[in-house]
């Protein structure tokens, strides 16, 4: 789950696509916890992970794009 932009709309995804498709994504949800030195676990990161200055059309452009390997954009994105 992701909370993105001002309006703190809530985004859900899926993990594993995010993860294989994305370095970035990968990055942020394969993490082990903080103070561990251990390989991250199905227990984290649980998220929800805030975006705040992310616009939602934008996001979810990018999660269309990692989901279907296309996208549509408009002037607004």
């Amino acid at each position: 789950t992701f909370v993105v932009g001002r309006e703190q709309r809530r985004v859900f995804a899926h993990r594993c696509v995010l993860a294989c498709r994305c370095q970035a994504f990968r990055g942020m949800l394969c993490q082990a916890p903080a103070g561990t030195d251990g390989p991250a676990d199905s227990d984290t990161p649980q998220g929800p992970f805030v975006l705040g200055n992310v616009q939602p059309e934008v996001f979810l452009a990018v999660i269309e794009f990692l989901y279907t390997n296309s996208v549509t954009l408009n002037s607004h994105i």
